[in-house]
């Protein structure tokens, strides 16, 4: 019993020994399969947030690249798109410009008057009456015509002149004064083109062969009647009448144009010289003759 007591605590030291080195085992074995996964963990984590944070950036990059091209191209299409269209627009109203002008009353009477053959011409399209809308315009007539615009007090008289209850084409006053009105808008189409040009909306060339037939036109015209100048007394041929009228004799210089003259003068320059006008031409009244019988109005 006293062997047993004496080996009693040595016993339990043994035993306490063996569980603790257990105990210890255990727990070094439990915390190496508890902390390997989170060791792991730890590792793997930020290698996967890594390659998700370089993934997330590039697609980041790749959005925000198309995103610029694709406003880029937009914006392009866009601007291709409005130029076709301010294009088509301007080439659109170059055309109906110029269709006012070549189908309008006034150039047609014009073109009518300047002709070298002797035509009715429609002064008075307003009345009522077929037959008292056309009248016989000569050279000489429409000449004195456009040289009374020199002179204000000339025109101011005519028109008080006028009677109310008389037939208008049988006045002079009136007659005259529906040609300077056919033969103003016609130069105010000239001046309309010449400022176009000016601002860049219209390309002079496109110009060239609507507008080549009229000066040859007034080139051409005739030199065999005599007209006076109401203002200045100055005696005119139909050829130099027209030319002064519309600011193309070169002996008159810029600052004597009014400002319809001057743009129409700068107009015509852009195609050729205002001396080509009087090349071969006399500026002296020369005997020729003008005649065709007029159509009935009432069928014109």
């Amino acid at each position: 019993m006293a062997h047993q007591r004496q080996h009693s605590p040595q016993r339990t030291r043994i035993h306490l020994g063996l569980i603790g080195k257990i105990s210890l085992g255990i727990l070094a074995a439990v915390t190496t399969v508890l902390f390997q996964p989170a060791v792991a963990q730890a590792v793997v984590l930020p290698t996967v947030s890594i390659a998700q944070a370089q993934s997330s950036s590039i697609f980041d990059m790749s959005e925000t690249h198309l995103t610029a091209i694709s406003i880029v191209l937009s914006t392009i299409g866009g601007a291709a798109v409005y130029m076709v269209n301010e294009s088509w627009k301007r080439r659109q109203y170059i055309e109906e410009k110029i269709k006012d002008f070549e189908t309008s009353p006034e150039t047609i009477n014009v073109r009518k008057m300047l002709s070298a053959e002797l035509q009715c011409i429609e002064l008075f399209p307003f009345v009522d009456k077929a037959m008292e809308r056309f009248v016989i315009v000569d050279d000489r007539l429409w000449a004195a015509a456009i040289l009374a615009c020199k002179c204000n007090h000339t025109l101011q008289e005519e028109y008080d002149g006028i009677d109310r209850e008389t037939p208008l084409y049988l006045q002079e006053p009136a007659v005259k004064s529906c040609i300077r009105d056919n033969f103003n808008r016609f130069l105010h189409h000239l001046q309309h083109f010449e400022k176009m040009i000016q601002a860049g909306a219209l390309d002079k060339e496109k110009l060239r062969s609507y507008l080549y037939p009229w000066f040859e036109t007034i080139k051409q015209i005739g030199t065999s009647e005599s007209v006076k100048c109401p203002a200045t007394k100055q005696q005119y041929t139909q050829h130099t009448a027209l030319l002064e009228y519309m600011g193309l004799l070169d002996t008159v210089l810029d600052d004597q144009l009014s400002i319809v003259q001057r743009d129409v003068r700068a107009l015509v320059t852009r195609y050729r010289s205002l001396s080509s006008f009087l090349e071969g031409r006399s500026s002296t009244p020369q005997a020729t003759s003008k005649h065709v019988p007029c159509p009935d109005p009432g069928t014109a």
